[in-house]
């Protein structure tokens, strides 16, 4: 029996060695970014997601790198908020879903940065991004946007759109959002 034992011993040592490889402790992949907006390389980061239900069965969705607060103060108060960057999307369903939403399905989209809020009043910045602009390199020609949570306090919400010129729009966020009515 004591014999029996120490082969077990052994047995289970031996694979506890064999199962630690080298490279275990040389994991070099890195974590997927979250709450960010990608875009030749740039990385925007997002601290707020805003989603507003609109007349005509349509909800907009802002993500937005200035926090609640800051957008709150701004809008109620009249606090002047610079260095805006905020990327706005239609979708053309009213209450959302948590599914895919295709091209089709948004029927405005703009992504800006450097924008301001003067006044309560958003004023333009630079575009990155549009679904009709007069330099149709800014237009998307395809895309989609994944509701993949959307409960009364978390969502999680990621895009990708394909700008004329071929560049790539893509951005995820996973957090709370602020539900405007």
């Amino acid at each position: 029996m004591k014999k029996l034992n120490k082969l077990v011993i052994l047995f289970c040592l031996a694979l506890t060695a064999l199962n630690c490889s080298s490279d275990d402790d040389n994991n070099t992949e890195q974590p997927q970014n979250t709450n960010v907006i990608t875009l030749n390389n740039e990385t925007y980061v997002v601290n707020s997601v805003f989603v507003e239900p609109s007349v005509g069965d349509n909800t907009y969705v802002s993500f937005i790198n200035k926090t609640e607060t800051e957008l709150l103060d701004a809008i109620n108060n009249g606090t002047q908020l610079d260095n805006v960057n905020i990327f706005g999307i239609r979708i053309n369903q009213s209450p959302l879903a948590e599914q895919t939403y295709s091209f089709s399905d948004m029927s405005n989209f703009q992504f800006e940065e450097n924008a301001q809020i003067i006044n309560g009043e958003l004023e333009d910045g630079d575009t990155l991004l549009d679904s009709n602009n007069s330099n149709t390199n800014l237009n998307a020609s395809a895309g989609s946007l994944t509701l993949e949570v959307y409960t009364t306090d978390q969502i999680e919400i990621s895009f990708q759109f394909t700008r004329n010129d071929g560049v790539i729009v893509n951005g995820t966020y996973k957090g709370d959002y602020l539900y405007y009515d």
